[in-house]
């Protein structure tokens, strides 16, 4: 599906990116000093951000995937969050950092958050690639222990965000103008 070219505005460049990661990397390289993490990655949209991200990284890590939808009748994003893969993860003591690629509402990352903890982990972080500033968002939601940009209430894509599952190769964040 292809997107009119003209309503695409650069939100977040490829550089700026980069650039983020880079002190992310070291950010979480301080904090699980000395210890291996177990990244969980909330697919689909974050595995070019996680990529990018472990290889800048120093500290040990492993990688484990989950999915998380939400979708209602006739693909509306309206409906109740299903959350796969969770229970076949063995992440008793580990260091758990579960990486999404959009903080909205709360809901997926904070019930993926209180999942996790069934599962008696040594600790959990959370982390997003955008904070989205909107009024949608949950009113006990925690907000993601790191991220890397927080943008207004746009709709996104590019860097492993999508729309109907297109654009994901996009090198840079571009909101959808109007």
């Amino acid at each position: 599906m292809n997107l009119d070219s003209s309503k695409l505005k650069l939100l977040i460049s490829e550089e700026d990116i980069k650039t983020k990661i880079v002190g992310l990397a070291n950010k979480l390289d301080l904090n699980y000093q000395n210890s291996e993490v177990t990244i969980l990655m909330i697919l689909k949209g974050s595995f070019i951000f996680i990529a990018d991200l472990i290889r800048e990284m120093k500290s040990v890590v492993t990688i484990d995937t989950i999915s998380a939808t939400s979708y209602g009748k006739r693909g509306s994003k309206k409906g109740n969050l299903l959350i796969e893969g969770i229970d076949k993860l063995d992440l008793e003591n580990k260091n758990v950092l579960v990486i999404d690629d959009i903080f909205d509402s709360g809901n997926t990352m904070n019930s993926i958050v209180d999942k996790i903890l069934e599962k008696n982990p040594k600790s959990v972080k959370s982390l997003t690639l955008l904070l989205k500033n909107t009024k949608n968002r949950l009113k006990n939601a925690n907000l993601p222990d790191f991220h890397l940009f927080e943008i207004e209430d746009k709709f996104v894509i590019g860097y492993g965000l999508d729309y109907s599952e297109y654009h994901r190769n996009l090198k840079s964040i571009y909101y959808i103008e109007n």
